[in-house]
Protein backbone atom coordinates (compact mmCIF):
# COMPACT_ATOMS: atom_id res chain seq x y z
CA UNK A 1 0.00 0.00 0.00
CA UNK A 2 2.91 2.34 0.67
CA UNK A 3 3.97 1.92 -2.95
CA UNK A 4 0.51 2.91 -4.14
CA UNK A 5 0.47 5.97 -1.90
CA UNK A 6 3.79 7.00 -3.38
CA UNK A 7 2.38 6.58 -6.89
CA UNK A 8 -0.78 8.46 -5.98
CA UNK A 9 1.22 11.38 -4.65
CA UNK A 10 3.21 11.35 -7.88
CA UNK A 11 -0.07 11.41 -9.85
CA UNK A 12 -1.28 14.40 -7.84
CA UNK A 13 2.02 16.26 -8.24
CA UNK A 14 2.11 15.48 -11.93
CA UNK A 15 -1.49 16.67 -12.33
CA UNK A 16 -0.65 19.96 -10.59
CA UNK A 17 2.33 20.42 -12.92
CA UNK A 18 0.13 19.68 -15.93
CA UNK A 19 -2.49 22.19 -14.71
CA UNK A 20 0.13 24.89 -14.15
CA UNK A 21 1.67 24.43 -17.57
CA UNK A 22 -1.81 24.28 -19.11
CA UNK A 23 -2.74 27.58 -17.45
CA UNK A 24 0.46 29.16 -18.77
CA UNK A 25 -0.26 27.88 -22.26
CA UNK A 26 -3.88 29.14 -22.01
CA UNK A 27 -2.72 32.65 -20.99
CA UNK A 28 -0.30 32.75 -23.92
CA UNK A 29 -2.98 31.51 -26.30
CA UNK A 30 -5.54 34.03 -24.96
CA UNK A 31 -3.09 36.84 -25.64
CA UNK A 32 -2.48 35.68 -29.19
CA UNK A 33 -6.21 35.15 -29.84
CA UNK A 34 -6.94 38.62 -28.46
CA UNK A 35 -4.43 40.07 -30.86
CA UNK A 36 -6.05 38.12 -33.68
CA UNK A 37 -9.50 39.44 -32.71
CA UNK A 38 -8.21 43.01 -32.68
CA UNK A 39 -6.75 42.35 -36.08
CA UNK A 40 -10.10 41.21 -37.41
CA UNK A 41 -11.87 44.24 -35.93
CA UNK A 42 -9.42 46.59 -37.54
CA UNK A 43 -9.85 44.80 -40.83
CA UNK A 44 -13.65 45.15 -40.56
CA UNK A 45 -13.32 48.87 -40.02
CA UNK A 46 -10.99 49.04 -42.95
CA UNK A 47 -13.46 47.20 -45.15
CA UNK A 48 -16.24 49.62 -44.10
CA UNK A 49 -14.09 52.56 -45.03
CA UNK A 50 -13.51 51.10 -48.43
CA UNK A 51 -17.26 51.06 -49.10
CA UNK A 52 -17.31 54.87 -49.16
CA UNK A 53 -14.74 55.03 -51.94
CA UNK A 54 -15.64 55.00 -55.63
CA UNK A 55 -15.00 51.48 -56.93
CA UNK A 56 -11.99 50.97 -59.11
CA UNK A 57 -9.46 48.23 -60.01
CA UNK A 58 -6.98 49.30 -57.32
CA UNK A 59 -9.57 49.28 -54.58
CA UNK A 60 -10.93 45.95 -55.79
CA UNK A 61 -7.47 44.48 -55.37
CA UNK A 62 -7.20 45.97 -51.88
CA UNK A 63 -10.60 44.52 -50.97
CA UNK A 64 -9.51 41.09 -52.20
CA UNK A 65 -6.37 41.25 -50.12
CA UNK A 66 -8.35 42.32 -47.08
CA UNK A 67 -10.70 39.38 -47.53
CA UNK A 68 -7.71 37.05 -47.56
CA UNK A 69 -6.31 38.76 -44.48
CA UNK A 70 -9.59 38.32 -42.63
CA UNK A 71 -9.75 34.65 -43.61
CA UNK A 72 -6.21 34.08 -42.34
CA UNK A 73 -7.06 35.75 -39.05
CA UNK A 74 -10.19 33.61 -38.64
CA UNK A 75 -8.22 30.45 -39.44
CA UNK A 76 -5.61 31.41 -36.86
CA UNK A 77 -8.25 31.85 -34.17
CA UNK A 78 -9.92 28.59 -35.10
CA UNK A 79 -6.65 26.64 -34.97
CA UNK A 80 -5.72 28.14 -31.60
CA UNK A 81 -9.17 27.33 -30.22
CA UNK A 82 -8.86 23.70 -31.35
CA UNK A 83 -5.41 23.45 -29.78
CA UNK A 84 -6.66 24.82 -26.47
CA UNK A 85 -9.66 22.46 -26.53
CA UNK A 86 -7.32 19.51 -27.09
CA UNK A 87 -5.19 20.53 -24.11
CA UNK A 88 -8.32 20.89 -22.00
CA UNK A 89 -9.50 17.42 -23.04
CA UNK A 90 -6.15 15.91 -22.05
CA UNK A 91 -6.33 17.61 -18.67
CA UNK A 92 -9.89 16.35 -18.07
CA UNK A 93 -8.84 12.81 -18.98
CA UNK A 94 -5.89 13.01 -16.55
CA UNK A 95 -8.22 14.24 -13.80
CA UNK A 96 -10.75 11.50 -14.49
CA UNK A 97 -8.08 8.76 -14.50
CA UNK A 98 -6.64 10.02 -11.23
CA UNK A 99 -10.07 10.27 -9.62
CA UNK A 100 -10.88 6.73 -10.70
CA UNK A 101 -7.63 5.34 -9.30
CA UNK A 102 -8.04 7.16 -6.00
CA UNK A 103 -11.69 6.03 -5.66
CA UNK A 104 -10.70 2.39 -6.15
CA UNK A 105 -8.15 2.62 -3.36
CA UNK A 106 -9.97 5.00 -1.00
CA UNK A 107 -10.55 2.46 1.78
CA UNK A 108 -6.91 1.47 1.98
CA UNK A 109 -5.57 5.02 1.68
CA UNK A 110 -7.33 6.15 4.87
CA UNK A 111 -4.89 4.14 6.99
CA UNK A 112 -1.85 5.49 5.17
CA UNK A 113 -2.34 9.25 5.57
CA UNK A 114 0.34 9.40 8.26
CA UNK A 115 2.98 8.35 5.74
CA UNK A 116 2.58 11.58 3.78
CA UNK A 117 4.95 13.40 6.12
CA UNK A 118 7.79 11.05 5.23
CA UNK A 119 7.01 11.28 1.55
CA UNK A 120 7.28 15.08 1.60
CA UNK A 121 11.03 14.68 2.09
CA UNK A 122 11.20 13.06 -1.32
CA UNK A 123 9.36 15.89 -3.06
CA UNK A 124 12.42 17.42 -4.71
CA UNK A 125 13.39 14.13 -6.37
CA UNK A 126 9.83 13.55 -7.52
CA UNK A 127 9.69 17.07 -8.95
CA UNK A 128 12.84 16.53 -10.99
CA UNK A 129 11.32 13.42 -12.51
CA UNK A 130 8.09 15.30 -13.32
CA UNK A 131 9.89 18.29 -14.81
CA UNK A 132 9.80 16.44 -18.12
CA UNK A 133 6.23 17.76 -18.36
CA UNK A 134 7.66 21.28 -18.43
CA UNK A 135 10.03 20.31 -21.21
CA UNK A 136 7.16 18.95 -23.26
CA UNK A 137 5.09 22.07 -22.71
CA UNK A 138 8.09 24.22 -23.60
CA UNK A 139 8.43 22.30 -26.84
CA UNK A 140 4.71 22.72 -27.48
CA UNK A 141 4.91 26.46 -26.82
CA UNK A 142 7.86 26.74 -29.17
CA UNK A 143 5.97 24.93 -31.91
CA UNK A 144 2.90 27.14 -31.34
CA UNK A 145 5.02 30.28 -31.48
CA UNK A 146 6.69 29.09 -34.69
CA UNK A 147 3.31 28.38 -36.24
CA UNK A 148 1.96 31.76 -35.10
CA UNK A 149 5.03 33.50 -36.49
CA UNK A 150 4.37 31.95 -39.90
CA UNK A 151 0.75 33.16 -39.81
CA UNK A 152 1.77 36.64 -38.68
CA UNK A 153 4.47 36.74 -41.32
CA UNK A 154 1.89 36.07 -44.02
CA UNK A 155 -0.40 38.75 -42.61
CA UNK A 156 2.44 41.23 -42.50
CA UNK A 157 3.33 40.54 -46.12
CA UNK A 158 -0.26 41.21 -47.15
CA UNK A 159 -0.33 44.40 -45.13
CA UNK A 160 2.88 45.60 -46.73
CA UNK A 161 1.39 45.02 -50.18
CA UNK A 162 -1.80 46.89 -49.25
CA UNK A 163 0.16 49.78 -47.85
CA UNK A 164 2.24 49.98 -51.01
CA UNK A 165 -0.86 50.11 -53.20
CA UNK A 166 -2.54 52.70 -51.00
CA UNK A 167 0.55 54.90 -51.17
CA UNK A 168 0.27 54.94 -54.95
CA UNK A 169 -3.34 56.24 -54.90
CA UNK A 170 -4.23 60.01 -54.96
CA UNK A 171 -4.65 61.52 -51.53
CA UNK A 172 -8.15 61.83 -50.11
CA UNK A 173 -9.83 61.80 -46.68
CA UNK A 174 -11.04 58.30 -47.30
CA UNK A 175 -7.56 57.04 -48.00
CA UNK A 176 -6.25 58.69 -44.84
CA UNK A 177 -8.88 56.72 -42.93
CA UNK A 178 -7.62 53.54 -44.60
CA UNK A 179 -4.06 54.41 -43.61
CA UNK A 180 -5.09 54.89 -39.97
CA UNK A 181 -6.83 51.54 -40.02
CA UNK A 182 -3.68 49.93 -41.37
CA UNK A 183 -1.78 51.43 -38.45
CA UNK A 184 -4.26 49.74 -36.11
CA UNK A 185 -3.80 46.38 -37.80
CA UNK A 186 -0.02 46.64 -37.52
CA UNK A 187 -0.34 47.53 -33.82
CA UNK A 188 -2.48 44.42 -33.26
CA UNK A 189 0.05 42.26 -35.08
CA UNK A 190 2.87 43.63 -32.94
CA UNK A 191 0.92 42.73 -29.80
CA UNK A 192 0.39 39.24 -31.10
CA UNK A 193 4.08 38.93 -31.88
CA UNK A 194 4.95 39.83 -28.30
CA UNK A 195 2.43 37.32 -26.95
CA UNK A 196 3.78 34.57 -29.16
CA UNK A 197 7.37 35.12 -27.99
CA UNK A 198 6.46 34.73 -24.32
CA UNK A 199 7.31 31.00 -24.41
CA UNK A 200 11.02 31.70 -24.42
CA UNK A 201 11.38 31.74 -20.63
CA UNK A 202 9.16 30.02 -18.06
CA UNK A 203 8.81 31.73 -14.68
CA UNK A 204 11.35 30.57 -12.14
CA UNK A 205 13.64 28.85 -14.67
CA UNK A 206 17.27 29.90 -14.90
CA UNK A 207 18.76 27.75 -17.68
CA UNK A 208 22.45 27.38 -18.33
CA UNK A 209 23.64 29.78 -20.98
CA UNK A 210 24.17 27.88 -24.23
CA UNK A 211 25.88 30.37 -26.48
CA UNK A 212 29.15 32.20 -26.94
CA UNK A 213 32.77 31.28 -27.52
CA UNK A 214 34.32 27.91 -26.83
CA UNK A 215 34.45 27.48 -23.11
CA UNK A 216 32.90 30.14 -20.93
CA UNK A 217 29.21 29.66 -20.27
CA UNK A 218 28.71 26.70 -22.58
CA UNK A 219 27.63 23.10 -22.16
CA UNK A 220 29.82 20.34 -23.59
CA UNK A 221 29.79 16.56 -23.96
CA UNK A 222 32.96 14.44 -23.83
CA UNK A 223 33.19 11.90 -26.65
CA UNK A 224 35.94 9.32 -26.41
CA UNK A 225 34.16 6.79 -28.66
CA UNK A 226 31.70 7.26 -31.51
CA UNK A 227 29.48 4.66 -29.90
CA UNK A 228 28.56 7.26 -27.26
CA UNK A 229 26.64 9.18 -29.91
CA UNK A 230 23.98 6.46 -29.57
CA UNK A 231 23.66 7.23 -25.86
CA UNK A 232 23.54 11.03 -26.09
CA UNK A 233 21.50 11.45 -29.31
CA UNK A 234 18.04 11.53 -27.72
CA UNK A 235 19.15 14.24 -25.27
CA UNK A 236 20.88 16.28 -27.98
CA UNK A 237 17.62 16.26 -29.94
CA UNK A 238 15.99 18.23 -27.09
CA UNK A 239 18.76 20.83 -26.67
CA UNK A 240 18.96 23.98 -28.84
CA UNK A 241 20.69 23.28 -32.16
CA UNK A 242 24.20 24.65 -31.99
CA UNK A 243 23.77 25.31 -28.28
CA UNK A 244 26.42 22.87 -27.07
CA UNK A 245 29.87 21.58 -27.96
CA UNK A 246 31.23 18.06 -28.31
CA UNK A 247 34.81 17.52 -27.12
CA UNK A 248 36.65 14.77 -28.99
CA UNK A 249 39.18 12.72 -27.05
CA UNK A 250 41.08 10.19 -29.16
CA UNK A 251 38.30 10.07 -31.80
CA UNK A 252 38.82 10.58 -35.54
CA UNK A 253 37.74 14.16 -36.15
CA UNK A 254 36.46 13.69 -39.72
CA UNK A 255 34.28 10.72 -38.75
CA UNK A 256 33.02 12.55 -35.67
CA UNK A 257 32.05 15.68 -37.60
CA UNK A 258 30.08 13.56 -40.04
CA UNK A 259 28.28 11.74 -37.23
CA UNK A 260 27.49 15.01 -35.40
CA UNK A 261 26.43 17.14 -38.37
CA UNK A 262 22.70 16.79 -37.65
CA UNK A 263 22.97 18.71 -34.35
CA UNK A 264 25.00 21.66 -35.69
CA UNK A 265 27.02 21.58 -32.49
CA UNK A 266 30.52 22.87 -31.98
CA UNK A 267 33.17 20.15 -32.43
CA UNK A 268 36.59 20.66 -30.82
CA UNK A 269 39.32 18.45 -29.41
CA UNK A 270 40.27 18.28 -25.76
CA UNK A 271 43.82 19.20 -26.78
CA UNK A 272 42.56 22.46 -28.26
CA UNK A 273 40.57 23.36 -25.15
CA UNK A 274 43.48 22.60 -22.81
CA UNK A 275 45.94 24.50 -25.00
CA UNK A 276 43.72 27.59 -24.95
CA UNK A 277 43.34 27.35 -21.16
CA UNK A 278 39.54 27.60 -21.32
CA UNK A 279 36.94 25.86 -19.20
CA UNK A 280 33.34 24.96 -19.96
CA UNK A 281 30.52 25.80 -17.58
CA UNK A 282 29.45 22.17 -17.60
CA UNK A 283 30.89 18.97 -19.08
CA UNK A 284 28.86 15.75 -19.51
CA UNK A 285 30.79 12.47 -19.62
CA UNK A 286 30.18 8.80 -18.91
CA UNK A 287 33.41 8.43 -16.90
CA UNK A 288 36.54 10.57 -16.29
CA UNK A 289 38.58 8.86 -19.09
CA UNK A 290 41.92 10.09 -17.71
CA UNK A 291 43.14 10.75 -14.19
CA UNK A 292 46.05 13.04 -13.45
CA UNK A 293 46.02 15.94 -11.04
CA UNK A 294 43.63 17.51 -11.50
CA UNK A 295 41.75 14.86 -13.52
CA UNK A 296 40.96 15.61 -17.16
CA UNK A 297 37.29 16.44 -16.65
CA UNK A 298 38.15 18.94 -13.89
CA UNK A 299 40.61 20.64 -16.24
CA UNK A 300 37.95 20.93 -18.92
CA UNK A 301 34.97 22.28 -16.97
CA UNK A 302 33.84 24.09 -13.84
CA UNK A 303 31.10 21.55 -13.21
CA UNK A 304 30.86 17.93 -14.22
CA UNK A 305 27.83 15.72 -14.88
CA UNK A 306 28.05 11.96 -15.17
CA UNK A 307 25.69 10.48 -17.74
CA UNK A 308 25.35 6.80 -16.85
CA UNK A 309 25.52 4.55 -19.91
CA UNK A 310 25.74 0.97 -18.59
CA UNK A 311 24.26 -0.67 -15.49
CA UNK A 312 26.53 -3.68 -14.98
CA UNK A 313 30.11 -4.24 -13.74
CA UNK A 314 29.68 -2.42 -10.42
CA UNK A 315 33.31 -3.03 -9.43
CA UNK A 316 34.10 -0.38 -12.03
CA UNK A 317 30.79 1.48 -12.25
CA UNK A 318 30.72 2.48 -8.56
CA UNK A 319 34.41 3.45 -8.34
CA UNK A 320 35.77 6.35 -6.31
CA UNK A 321 36.04 8.55 -9.40
CA UNK A 322 32.28 9.20 -9.11
CA UNK A 323 33.25 11.79 -6.45
CA UNK A 324 34.53 14.00 -9.29
CA UNK A 325 30.96 14.68 -10.42
CA UNK A 326 28.63 17.42 -9.19
CA UNK A 327 25.60 15.64 -10.63
CA UNK A 328 25.05 12.00 -11.61
CA UNK A 329 22.26 11.08 -14.01
CA UNK A 330 21.61 7.42 -13.28
CA UNK A 331 19.13 4.78 -14.43
CA UNK A 332 16.99 4.17 -11.37
CA UNK A 333 16.52 3.40 -7.65
CA UNK A 334 19.31 0.82 -7.23
CA UNK A 335 22.06 3.00 -8.61
CA UNK A 336 20.65 6.18 -7.03
CA UNK A 337 21.05 4.61 -3.60
CA UNK A 338 24.53 3.26 -4.43
CA UNK A 339 25.82 6.61 -5.76
CA UNK A 340 24.26 8.60 -2.91
CA UNK A 341 26.10 6.41 -0.40
CA UNK A 342 29.44 6.97 -2.16
CA UNK A 343 29.37 10.60 -3.33
CA UNK A 344 28.32 14.05 -2.19
CA UNK A 345 26.98 14.97 -5.63
CA UNK A 346 23.32 15.29 -6.54
CA UNK A 347 21.85 12.08 -7.99
CA UNK A 348 18.86 12.10 -10.37
CA UNK A 349 17.11 9.06 -11.78
CA UNK A 350 16.67 9.70 -15.49
CA UNK A 351 15.74 6.25 -16.83
CA UNK A 352 17.46 5.17 -20.06
CA UNK A 353 17.37 7.92 -22.75
CA UNK A 354 18.97 5.71 -25.39
CA UNK A 355 15.81 3.61 -25.47
CA UNK A 356 13.18 6.36 -25.68
CA UNK A 357 12.62 5.44 -29.33
CA UNK A 358 11.90 1.85 -28.32
CA UNK A 359 8.71 3.05 -26.62
CA UNK A 360 7.80 5.81 -29.08
CA UNK A 361 8.48 4.34 -32.53
CA UNK A 362 6.19 2.15 -34.59
CA UNK A 363 8.22 -0.92 -35.50
CA UNK A 364 8.35 -2.11 -39.14
CA UNK A 365 9.45 -5.71 -38.56
CA UNK A 366 9.74 -6.55 -42.26
CA UNK A 367 12.06 -3.59 -42.79
CA UNK A 368 14.19 -4.63 -39.81
CA UNK A 369 14.38 -8.20 -41.10
CA UNK A 370 15.55 -6.92 -44.47
CA UNK A 371 18.15 -4.67 -42.86
CA UNK A 372 19.73 -7.52 -40.87
CA UNK A 373 19.34 -10.36 -43.39
CA UNK A 374 16.56 -12.15 -41.50
CA UNK A 375 13.68 -14.31 -42.70
CA UNK A 376 10.40 -12.66 -41.58
CA UNK A 377 8.81 -16.12 -41.23
CA UNK A 378 11.29 -17.08 -38.46
CA UNK A 379 11.63 -15.84 -34.90
CA UNK A 380 14.84 -13.89 -34.22
CA UNK A 381 17.51 -14.50 -31.58
CA UNK A 382 19.94 -11.62 -30.90
CA UNK A 383 23.27 -12.30 -29.16
CA UNK A 384 25.08 -9.30 -27.63
CA UNK A 385 28.34 -10.51 -26.03
CA UNK A 386 30.78 -8.24 -24.22
CA UNK A 387 34.57 -8.33 -24.72
CA UNK A 388 37.67 -9.43 -22.82
CA UNK A 389 37.50 -12.02 -20.01
CA UNK A 390 33.76 -11.68 -19.42
CA UNK A 391 32.84 -12.41 -23.04
CA UNK A 392 30.83 -15.52 -24.00
CA UNK A 393 32.51 -15.55 -27.45
CA UNK A 394 34.48 -18.78 -27.74
CA UNK A 395 32.25 -20.59 -25.22
CA UNK A 396 28.85 -20.65 -26.93
CA UNK A 397 29.74 -20.13 -30.62
CA UNK A 398 28.81 -23.60 -31.88
CA UNK A 399 25.69 -23.88 -29.74
CA UNK A 400 24.33 -20.53 -30.91
CA UNK A 401 25.30 -21.19 -34.52
CA UNK A 402 23.21 -24.39 -34.45
CA UNK A 403 20.10 -22.29 -33.80
CA UNK A 404 20.18 -20.91 -37.35
CA UNK A 405 18.25 -23.90 -38.70
CA UNK A 406 15.14 -22.79 -36.81
CA UNK A 407 15.76 -19.10 -35.94
CA UNK A 408 17.26 -15.96 -37.37
CA UNK A 409 20.47 -15.37 -35.38
CA UNK A 410 21.95 -11.84 -35.29
CA UNK A 411 25.26 -11.25 -33.49
CA UNK A 412 26.39 -7.76 -32.45
CA UNK A 413 29.85 -7.62 -30.85
CA UNK A 414 31.17 -5.10 -28.35
CA UNK A 415 32.31 -2.06 -30.40
CA UNK A 416 35.90 -2.35 -29.10
CA UNK A 417 36.32 -6.06 -29.87
CA UNK A 418 37.19 -5.61 -33.55
CA UNK A 419 40.30 -3.60 -32.76
CA UNK A 420 41.29 -5.21 -29.47
CA UNK A 421 40.47 -8.88 -30.20
CA UNK A 422 40.50 -9.46 -33.99
CA UNK A 423 41.12 -13.21 -33.60
CA UNK A 424 37.83 -13.59 -31.73
CA UNK A 425 36.00 -11.76 -34.46
CA UNK A 426 37.52 -13.99 -37.13
CA UNK A 427 36.52 -17.12 -35.21
CA UNK A 428 32.88 -16.08 -35.54
CA UNK A 429 33.05 -15.48 -39.29
CA UNK A 430 33.20 -19.23 -40.01
CA UNK A 431 29.64 -19.57 -38.76
CA UNK A 432 26.61 -18.77 -40.87
CA UNK A 433 24.78 -16.29 -38.70
CA UNK A 434 22.00 -14.24 -40.27
CA UNK A 435 24.08 -11.13 -39.52
CA UNK A 436 27.40 -10.44 -37.74
CA UNK A 437 27.89 -6.78 -36.69
CA UNK A 438 31.35 -5.66 -35.56
CA UNK A 439 31.11 -1.84 -35.54
CA UNK A 440 29.42 0.79 -33.37
CA UNK A 441 25.99 0.31 -34.93
CA UNK A 442 23.25 1.37 -32.53
CA UNK A 443 21.85 -1.59 -30.56
CA UNK A 444 18.33 -0.15 -30.41
CA UNK A 445 17.03 -1.70 -33.69
CA UNK A 446 18.23 -5.09 -32.47
CA UNK A 447 16.08 -4.78 -29.34
CA UNK A 448 13.16 -3.85 -31.58
CA UNK A 449 13.77 -6.86 -33.84
CA UNK A 450 14.55 -9.54 -31.24
CA UNK A 451 12.07 -12.15 -30.06
CA UNK A 452 14.74 -13.57 -27.73
CA UNK A 453 18.05 -12.13 -26.52
CA UNK A 454 21.30 -13.72 -25.28
CA UNK A 455 23.77 -11.92 -22.99
CA UNK A 456 26.81 -12.48 -20.83
CA UNK A 457 27.81 -9.40 -18.78
CA UNK A 458 27.73 -5.62 -18.88
CA UNK A 459 25.02 -3.15 -19.84
CA UNK A 460 23.01 -4.97 -22.58
CA UNK A 461 21.19 -7.47 -20.29
CA UNK A 462 19.98 -4.61 -18.07
CA UNK A 463 18.76 -2.78 -21.18
CA UNK A 464 16.75 -5.90 -22.05
CA UNK A 465 15.10 -5.74 -18.62
CA UNK A 466 14.29 -2.06 -19.29
CA UNK A 467 12.65 -3.03 -22.61
CA UNK A 468 11.03 -6.14 -21.07
CA UNK A 469 12.60 -8.58 -23.55
CA UNK A 470 12.69 -12.38 -23.27
CA UNK A 471 16.30 -13.07 -22.36
CA UNK A 472 18.86 -15.71 -21.37
CA UNK A 473 22.05 -15.14 -19.42
CA UNK A 474 25.19 -17.03 -20.44
CA UNK A 475 27.85 -18.02 -17.90
CA UNK A 476 31.56 -17.64 -18.55
CA UNK A 477 34.04 -19.74 -16.49
CA UNK A 478 35.56 -17.67 -13.67
CA UNK A 479 33.50 -14.59 -14.48
CA UNK A 480 31.94 -14.10 -11.05
CA UNK A 481 35.40 -13.64 -9.54
CA UNK A 482 36.28 -10.85 -11.98
CA UNK A 483 37.07 -7.59 -10.10
CA UNK A 484 35.10 -5.56 -12.65
CA UNK A 485 31.87 -7.10 -11.36
CA UNK A 486 32.03 -6.74 -7.62
CA UNK A 487 29.60 -8.27 -5.12
CA UNK A 488 26.96 -5.55 -5.68
CA UNK A 489 26.91 -5.86 -9.44
CA UNK A 490 23.51 -6.23 -11.14
CA UNK A 491 25.26 -8.76 -13.40
CA UNK A 492 25.32 -11.09 -10.39
CA UNK A 493 21.95 -10.11 -8.91
CA UNK A 494 19.90 -10.70 -12.05
CA UNK A 495 21.39 -14.20 -12.36
CA UNK A 496 20.04 -15.03 -8.93
CA UNK A 497 16.58 -14.09 -10.21
CA UNK A 498 16.57 -15.22 -13.84
CA UNK A 499 19.07 -18.08 -13.72
CA UNK A 500 21.91 -18.65 -16.18
CA UNK A 501 23.16 -21.25 -18.65
CA UNK A 502 26.44 -23.12 -18.79
CA UNK A 503 28.05 -23.71 -22.22
CA UNK A 504 27.28 -27.00 -23.96
CA UNK A 505 24.42 -29.44 -23.59
CA UNK A 506 21.88 -27.57 -25.76
CA UNK A 507 20.31 -25.62 -22.87
CA UNK A 508 19.70 -22.58 -25.06
CA UNK A 509 17.59 -24.50 -27.59
CA UNK A 510 15.54 -26.15 -24.83
CA UNK A 511 14.76 -22.82 -23.15
CA UNK A 512 13.78 -21.23 -26.46
CA UNK A 513 11.24 -24.00 -27.06
CA UNK A 514 9.75 -23.90 -23.51
CA UNK A 515 6.64 -21.68 -23.07
CA UNK A 516 6.70 -22.41 -19.32
CA UNK A 517 10.19 -20.93 -19.05
CA UNK A 518 9.10 -17.64 -20.60
CA UNK A 519 5.85 -17.46 -18.67
CA UNK A 520 7.75 -17.79 -15.38
CA UNK A 521 10.19 -15.05 -16.41
CA UNK A 522 7.54 -12.33 -16.88
CA UNK A 523 7.11 -11.52 -13.17
CA UNK A 524 10.87 -11.70 -12.58
CA UNK A 525 11.61 -9.14 -15.29
CA UNK A 526 8.90 -6.85 -13.95
CA UNK A 527 10.38 -6.88 -10.44
CA UNK A 528 13.92 -6.26 -11.73
CA UNK A 529 12.67 -3.41 -13.88
CA UNK A 530 11.31 -1.61 -10.81
CA UNK A 531 14.59 -2.17 -8.99
CA UNK A 532 16.94 -0.81 -11.62
CA UNK A 533 15.03 1.78 -13.65
CA UNK A 534 12.95 4.90 -13.07
CA UNK A 535 9.62 4.59 -14.91
CA UNK A 536 10.34 7.30 -17.48
CA UNK A 537 9.67 4.99 -20.42
CA UNK A 538 9.77 7.05 -23.60
CA UNK A 539 10.70 10.38 -22.02
CA UNK A 540 13.97 9.72 -20.18
CA UNK A 541 15.82 12.10 -22.50
CA UNK A 542 13.44 14.90 -21.47
CA UNK A 543 14.30 14.32 -17.80
CA UNK A 544 18.04 14.42 -18.59
CA UNK A 545 17.82 17.49 -20.86
CA UNK A 546 15.72 19.34 -18.31
CA UNK A 547 18.26 18.60 -15.58
CA UNK A 548 21.11 19.93 -17.75
CA UNK A 549 19.24 23.11 -18.66
CA UNK A 550 18.38 23.75 -15.00
CA UNK A 551 21.73 22.69 -13.59
CA UNK A 552 22.35 25.90 -11.65
CA UNK A 553 18.94 25.75 -9.98
CA UNK A 554 19.30 22.06 -9.14
CA UNK A 555 22.74 22.37 -7.60
CA UNK A 556 21.77 25.50 -5.68
CA UNK A 557 18.80 23.64 -4.20
CA UNK A 558 20.96 20.62 -3.35
CA UNK A 559 23.48 22.78 -1.55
Amino acid sequence: MRDFLRRARGWLTGLNAVSARFDLLQNRTDALMGASERTSAALAELAAALESIRPGPELAEIRGRLDGLAASSAAARSELARELDAEADRRRLAEQALASRLTDQDGSLRGMVADLAALRAQASQVQVGLDEIAVRFDAHAQQSAQWGAEIRGGLQAQLDAIGHRVAELPGSPELRVIASRLDGVETALAAGRRAGSAHAQLPGVAPLRLSGEVGAGRLAFLLQSLELVNHYAAVWDLLPQGGFDVLLHGVDEAAARQALAAWRCGVVTTEMVLAEGRKYACLVSNHPVEGGEPPLIRRLAERNVRFMYAAGKSGWNLSEWNRLYDLILCFGPHHAAAFSARTDGLVIQMGYPRFDRYFNEQIDRNALCGRFGCNPAKETVVWLPTWKELSSVGHFDEEISALTERYNVVVKLHPLMSEAEPERVESLRKHHFSCLLTDSTDNLPLYQLADYMLFDFGGPPLAAIYCDKKMMLLDVPGALADPLLGPESPDVAIRAQLGSLEPGGGAIARCLASPAHWEAQVAMRKALRRTYFAPHFGFSAAVAANALLRLDTLLAGAG
